[in-house]
């Protein structure tokens, strides 16, 4: 998976409702994020903090039940994950 189809991933996902797909699908994620990372010569702190890490955590929340009062959070990392996926 490359790190755009991560980004356009984590777009399509806002509309699961199984919360173990959305899981085994972070798995696939995560580890384009963490190329992406090594690519660009990120750590941590930027795999923890991406956006395309946001809309998962965000999702799994939702499903989970968590009342959520990060919509901020949620819209910021909507842009940035499209930005990615509208990158040539």
């Amino acid at each position: 998976m490359t790190y755009k189809q991560a980004a356009q991933s984590a777009l399509d996902v806002q509309d699961a409702s199984n919360l173990s797909g959305v899981v085994f699908s972070f798995a696939k994620v995560m580890q384009a994020v963490c190329d992406e990372s090594h690519r660009i010569g990120k750590g941590t702190a930027w795999r923890n903090s991406n956006p395309i890490v946001t809309m998962y955590l965000l999702k799994l929340g939702e499903l989970n039940g968590c009342d959520s009062t990060l919509s901020t959070f949620y819209e910021v990392a909507e842009r940035e994950c499209q930005k990615i996926v509208a990158e040539e």
